[in-house]
């Protein structure tokens, strides 16, 4: 199959996804707490209330000398439900994925979202939150939607949150590690306002997937997906600077797949590293990152 690129591959997200134009999605209501200062940094609690009638709550840090740059900071998955956007942040979880904090101490405005299922959104329907995952993401299949589309949506409101926000930087990017990779990569691929993304650990083929009988998260089994062009499809629709790493024996994405999404980038907006260990974000990884996404250059126009 002939894979679609630039703008062609981004309608046939849209399609897939089955959402509205992202810049279209906004908050409808917004509530803010302070939480704390430090000598560096800024805390707030912000909770975005969404169209479908849901609820996102973020840590928002902003830094007392702060630069040009902002950047959502997307969380992982791991399984571990009780976690969200405290790790990234820094307050919880793995000190190696506080990428968000890493970012601010750089001197992003950085906004931390917990992801439906997580930390402040966990579902509570049952003693099993990974049941609780797979049975909503089979729901909004049978609506004709994906939990993919969910977080896109989410991700899109947190997006116009920030553009609209006290003094918006002219630079907006976005981060995330794992599944926080996943979703930073649609995003990043659907929403022109965002300028720059970092995937980490988070992007693999359907079918390298299915070869390896992998169990990922339901939000990767988008409907119609594979027959379209796979994630590729996903990596052609991406027109910003995007900065990819990979470990080389990570067992949630063979480097067959992770060789031939990367191979469907535009290549001169694409930084990998593709480093020798497993799903991990090393610290010369994310000094990397930290860079990318903190550098203001111009980015191509659409």
């Amino acid at each position: 199959m002939m894979q679609a690129h630039g703008g062609a591959a981004r309608s046939k997200l849209v399609d897939l996804l089955a959402i509205p134009e992202p810049s279209a999605i906004h908050p409808t209501a917004v509530r803010r707490q302070h939480l704390r200062l430090d000598d560096s940094t800024r805390w707030d609690h912000i909770e975005l209330d969404t169209p479908d009638g849901d609820t996102i709550p973020c840590i928002l840090i902003t830094p007392h000398k702060r630069s040009d740059v902002d950047v959502i900071a997307v969380h992982q998955h791991a399984g571990a439900f009780t976690l969200g956007k405290s790790e990234p942040a820094g307050l919880a979880g793995d000190p190696n994925l506080a990428y968000g904090l890493a970012l601010a101490h750089a001197g992003a405005r950085v906004v931390l979202p917990d992801l439906v299922g997580f930390e402040e959104r966990q579902r509570h329907w049952s003693d099993d939150p990974g049941a609780d995952e797979r049975l909503d993401a089979l729901f909004r299949v049978t609506d004709g939607s994906s939990l993919q589309a969910k977080h896109t949506r989410d991700i899109a409101v947190v997006t116009s949150w920030m553009g609209e926000s006290d003094s918006p930087a002219t630079q907006l990017s976005i981060v995330g590690h794992s599944l926080g990779g996943q979703v930073a990569l649609f995003s990043l691929a659907l929403d022109p306002r965002i300028s720059r993304g970092v995937v980490s650990c988070g992007l693999g083929t359907l079918a390298s997937f299915e070869a390896a009988r992998i169990r990922h998260n339901p939000a990767w089994f988008v409907p119609r997906l594979r027959s379209a062009g796979d994630v590729a499809l996903v990596a052609a629709a991406v027109e910003r600077p995007v900065f990819v790493a990979a470990g080389r024996v990570d067992r949630l994405f063979p480097m067959d797949g992770v060789r031939e999404v990367l191979a469907a980038f535009r290549p001169e907006l694409l930084t990998a590293q593709v480093f020798d260990g497993g799903h991990s974000l090393p610290p010369q990884v994310l000094d990397a990152a930290v860079q990318h996404l903190v550098t203001t250059s111009p980015t191509p126009s659409q």
